[in-house]
């Protein structure tokens, strides 16, 4: 934050706010054609850094893929096997027993 001089520091924030608001009416502020042809020179620009984005990163990728799917001898990588489960597993399989009815959290009796 920049330093300012214990002179030049509004001393309330209505003070502050009548600054600010000075300054904003100095503003100069563009007309509605300025304003609709910076908007559209905003639109036209996303697009095509969109497009040239989009175009690089295709042919990054068509050029890339070969180097992770090629194995050491050059042959393409074959799919991985996944194995497939031959029995449901038991409904209550990973599940921890209910607490005794008459023991606390702590473990002793009431």
């Amino acid at each position: 934050m920049a330093k300012v001089a214990a002179d030049e520091r509004p001393t309330e924030r209505s003070s502050y706010l009548r600054e600010v608001w000075a300054e904003l009416r100095k503003t100069v502020w563009p007309t509605w054609p300025e304003l609709r042809q910076m908007t559209w020179v905003v639109i036209v620009t996303v697009v095509l850094f969109g497009v040239f984005l989009g175009v690089l990163d295709l042919g990054l990728t068509s050029a890339l893929r070969p180097l992770y799917t090629a194995t050491h001898n050059g042959a393409p990588a074959a799919a991985a096997a996944v194995p497939t489960p031959t029995a449901s597993p038991s409904p209550t399989a990973g599940v921890s027993p209910a607490p005794h009815p008459t023991r606390s959290s702590k473990g002793t009796t009431p």
